[in-house]
């Protein structure tokens, strides 16, 4: 008797063993379902409704606007663990050749004065002395780009916070290209930040632009660019550090740019003063 109960027991504990392993397994596999179906959550690029548009300026891109003054603008901000969903680019129009114009000079302005260009060695070093060096040619990389919002021309960024999207239907908007569940992509993403965007977002009007006629594709970005429909304005962020941008931060700098000239600012006892 004492041995059935021995072989009851130790059945019982193995059967309790296999019960918890196999409870760990599922868990550690819903886990890594849960990690997947978060890669596959939406980082939107530009979505209607939002009040600017971010993009990042280099010597590169200013080359490409000289070549082609049409040439559209690629959004900024990129998630490499995220799909992306919304519009990737922007097309300033001809309304807004000179702005394209004074965005080459402010560029040049803050690199002279401000933010000296910093470039980064791809492939091939031109002093290398090596006895067997890199067959890849050699590359110039610009790793310190300059940030830059396009918003209406009518839009008070002094009286209004920035960089603030204002969009109150961005939830429905990725929607659309199939996220139910997304990120916002906020710029600054403190509660007073977030409250502000809410609060405000049916009395700022959206950037004006022409969406391309295109279907929208499931879980897929929009390459082909969308068009200004009116005059734009551009500011131009000497730094990345947004969160200070939007509290007005003594010394922060900037530069807007219209089609009509540059003025630089700078943040002083939390309001913008003119240079």
């Amino acid at each position: 008797m004492r041995l059935m109960s021995n072989m009851g027991k130790n059945y019982m504990h193995a059967r309790y063993k296999y019960f918890t392993s196999l409870m760990l397994m599922l868990f550690c596999f819903c886990q890594r379902g849960m990690a997947a179906d978060r890669h596959v959550l939406a980082a939107p690029y530009f979505l209607p409704g939002d009040a600017y548009f971010h993009t990042a300026i280099s010597e590169k891109v200013l080359k490409q606007l000289s070549d082609d003054p049409d040439h559209p603008f690629e959004y900024g901000r990129i998630n490499w663990q995220r799909q992306h969903a919304g519009y990737y680019s922007l097309s300033l129009g001809k309304q807004n050749r000179n702005l394209a114009k004074k965005i080459k000079a402010a560029y040049y302005s803050i690199r002279h004065n401000l933010v000296p260009l910093q470039l980064e060695v791809w492939g091939r070093s031109p002093n290398t002395v090596a006895d067997h060096p890199l067959d890849r040619k050699t590359e110039f990389i610009e790793i310190n780009r300059l940030s830059l919002f396009f918003v209406n021309e009518n839009f008070d960024w002094k009286k209004n916070r920035f960089p603030l999207k204002y969009n109150e239907d961005w939830y429905k908007q990725l929607s659309n290209f199939g996220f139910p569940n997304g990120d916002y992509g906020a710029l600054v993403s403190t509660p007073d930040a977030i409250l502000e965007s809410w609060r405000l977002s049916t009395s700022i009007s959206p950037l004006s632009v022409e969406l391309p006629e295109v279907p929208i594709i499931e879980k897929q970005a929009i390459k082909v660019p969308m068009v200004a429909k009116g005059r734009l304005k551009a500011l131009m962020l000497i730094d990345t550090r947004y969160k200070k941008y939007f509290k007005r931060k003594d010394r922060q700098e900037l530069f807007e740019i219209t089609n009509e000239m540059i003025t630089p600012y700078i943040a002083e006892e939390g309001m913008w003063k003119e240079i």
